[in-house]
């Protein structure tokens, strides 16, 4: 059988580390396959590899049954190859539009003839079902429609085959139902996909195929109709899986965080937030939920000290900590891990 891409016995090694270790990764036209792993499994990395921005030690790619240099992302593009980082690469005080043709633009003699790119991309739009207008900033849009550029960008340079780094992590549960009709969009209309997750459920109501890694090695390449979450699961860390979970009711005792009514701005000087007020108690676990991009990042730079206050208080066992040192903060009883460790 033909495929679109091979990845062929893929190591990539960085010092002290394997993360690659002589992988195979197999993907047909017109079809889903997801890439499934835990967090440092070696996905980014394997899917980087694909895209350029890493150079595997041992290994080759093919294409349609041709062996291809991919040396850097221009290469993967010429290819039709694009990818769908987590992290988005958009210029906010551009428009959606600008965004989609930067770096490819149509010209007219010294000028980029701005409405020929504009009725390609709504071409483009009309064919794949997007909602987007193409007028707005990216800084004023939401963060659904920021990847859904993002997929217009690889769309308009022309790729056959796009990745998707965790796709869903940034997305609300309505985002989520859009995204997913739109990859099947991208299928019907011969598009392959290769979609970076562990989140099993989407999976199985997406995917075709899954390739799962644990610890950089290749396990299993299974058909995901014929799978269960839990042999799923199993497979990706290597044990058996209770996905039914026992425990007692916890006992919480006195407020230790108490947060009254803060103000905190962005790096762009736009209120990231307003008025918030909550408390956390001895023994205690506190959940923040919400999209990526709507403050969570800003509160906890708040809390630790790395971000200012424009008004209101935190305090910790009764003390106030409000704009103080990251060492006064610290000493006080308060650490954090950062989302990038």
């Amino acid at each position: 059988m033909e495929y679109v891409i091979e990845m062929c016995h893929i190591t990539k090694e960085f010092p002290g580390i394997i993360a690659n270790d002589d992988i195979t990764l197999q993907l047909k036209k017109g079809e889903i396959h997801a890439l499934l792993g835990e967090n440092g499994a070696g996905k980014s990395t394997l899917m980087s590899v694909l895209f350029g921005l890493y150079q595997a030690e041992k290994g080759v790619i093919k294409m349609n049954g041709q062996e291809v240099t991919i040396k850097d992302p221009n290469d993967a593009n010429k290819l039709g190859i694009g990818m769908v980082h987590q992290h988005f690469m958009l210029i906010e005080p551009f428009s959606v539009i600008q965004n989609i043709v930067l770096g490819t633009e149509d010209t007219k003699g010294l000028f980029i003839d701005l409405e020929k790119s504009r009725k390609k991309v709504i071409s483009i739009i009309e064919k794949y079902g997007f909602n987007i207008d193409l007028d707005e900033k990216i800084q004023d849009i939401t963060v659904g429609s920021q990847q859904k550029v993002e997929i217009l960008k690889a769309l308009y340079k022309g790729a056959e085959i796009i990745i998707f780094d965790e796709p869903t992590a940034v997305l609300t549960p309505q985002e989520i139902v859009e995204f997913i009709n739109i990859c099947n969009n991208l299928r019907n209309e011969g598009k392959s996909i290769i979609i970076i997750t562990h989140k099993l459920d989407e999976i199985k109501k997406m995917a075709d195929y899954c390739t799962i890694i644990r610890r950089g090695k290749f396990i299993d390449k299974v058909t995901v109709s014929e799978s269960s979450q839990k042999e799923l699961a199993e497979k990706m860390v290597g044990r058996e899986v209770n996905f039914s979970v026992n425990k007692k009711e916890t006992e919480v005792g006195d407020v230790v965080l108490d947060i009254k009514d803060i103000n905190v701005l962005n790096n762009r000087n736009l209120p990231a937030l307003s008025g918030l007020s909550l408390n956390v108690r001895k023994g205690e676990i506190l959940g923040i939920a919400g999209v990526d991009g709507n403050g969570q990042s800003e509160l906890i730079e708040a809390i630790t000290g790395l971000r200012k206050v424009e008004s209101g208080s935190i305090s910790i066992l009764g003390k106030d900590i409000t704009n103080k040192s990251v060492y006064d903060i610290i000493e006080s009883g308060i650490s954090t891990i950062p989302e990038d460790r």
